[in-house]
C-alpha cells in the first residue's frame, strides 16, 4: 500500500490523496479552484502530470461519508470533469457507493474507488515516482563517497567523516539494501537495516516494515546527512 494507515477524517483523506499524487510526480493541489466552461468550481484534489507529451489532468472528489455515495454526486462530477477537460476523474469513498452507481459511471471517464482501491490502483505509479525521488536523494549524497571528485577537496568534510564506513551507515542509499531493491526490484518487507538517520557514527539496527516507512526514513536520513556534512 502507499500508506501504512487509513485516513482518519475528511481532511486527512484529501491530504493523503493529494500527497500520493505529488509523490507520483504530479503537480497536485488540494481544495483547488478551477475555471470551467460553466463557471468556477472547487475540486478536492486537482493533479496534472506535465512529464507526459500531453499533460494528464486528474480531478478527485473525496467523500469521507458514513453513507454510500449516491448517483447524483456522480452525475454532477461527470459534468465537471467534462467541462474542465479532465482526462479522468476519481470519486474516492469511505464506505462505497449506492446500488446502481457503478452503472451510472459506465461509458464515462469517472472511476469509483474505495481508499484501498485507490492505493492498489496507483501503487506502481507511486513506487516509480518515489524511486525518482530516492535517486535525487542519493545523488545529493554522492560527495560522501571517496571516489567522488568533490571529496578530495574538502578537508574539513573528510575530518567529519573520520573512519565512518559510508556503506554501513548509508546502506539505504549505497549498500546491499539500497532503494533499487524495493522500488525497482521486488524486495519484500520487513527488513533490518542500519538506521541512516541522525549521528553518522551511531550504527543502530532499524526494522523497516513497508515501502512508506522506507521512504520516510530515507527522506529524513538525507536531510540529516546533508545538514551534518554541509553538502
Amino acid at each position: 500500500m502507499i500508506f501504512d494507515t487509513p485516513p482518519q477524517n475528511w481532511k486527512h483523506l484529501e491530504e493523503m490523496v493529494n500527497q500520493a499524487f505529488g509523490e507520483m510526480g504530479y503537480e497536485s493541489y488540494r481544495d483547488h479552484e478551477l475555471s470551467t466552461v460553466r463557471g468556477t468550481v472547487r475540486i478536492d484534489v486537482y493533479a496534472v502530470k506535465t512529464s507526459t507529451p500531453i499533460p494528464t489532468i486528474v480531478l478527485c472528489e473525496c467523500k469521507y461519508w458514513e453513507k454510500p455515495v449516491n448517483q447524483n454526486v456522480i452525475y454532477g462530477f461527470r459534468s465537471i470533469c467534462s467541462d474542465a477537460g479532465a482526462h479522468f476523474g476519481l470519486i474516492i469513498s469511505k464506505v462505497g457507493f449506492q446500488s446502481g452507481a457503478k452503472e451510472t459511471r459506465d461509458a464515462t471517464n469517472i472511476h469509483l474507488l474505495s481508499f484501498l482501491e485507490f492505493e492498489s490502483t496507483f501503487f506502481e505509479e507511486w513506487r516509480a515516482g518515489v524511486f525518482l525521488k530516492l535517486v535525487q536523494m542519493c545523488d545529493s549524497l554522492l560527495p560522501l563517497l571517496p571516489g567522488n571528485p568533490n571529496f578530495a577537496d574538502k578537508r574539513e568534510f573528510q575530518k567529519k567523516l573520520g573512519s565512518l564506513n559510508v556503506f554501513d551507515k548509508y546502506n539505504i542509499f549505497f549498500g546491499s539494501q539500497r532503494y533499487t531493491s524495493y522500488f525497482i526490484e521486488r524486495g519484500e518487507f520487513p527488513i533490518v537495516i542500519t538506521d541512516p538517520r541522525g549521528d553518522p557514527n551511531n550504527l543502530e539496527p532499524l526494522t523497516i516494515q513497508s515501502h512508506r516507512q522506507y521512504f520516510e526514513v530515507a527522506k529524513q536520513a538525507c536531510i540529516d546527512a546533508r545538514n551534518y556534512f554541509h553538502i
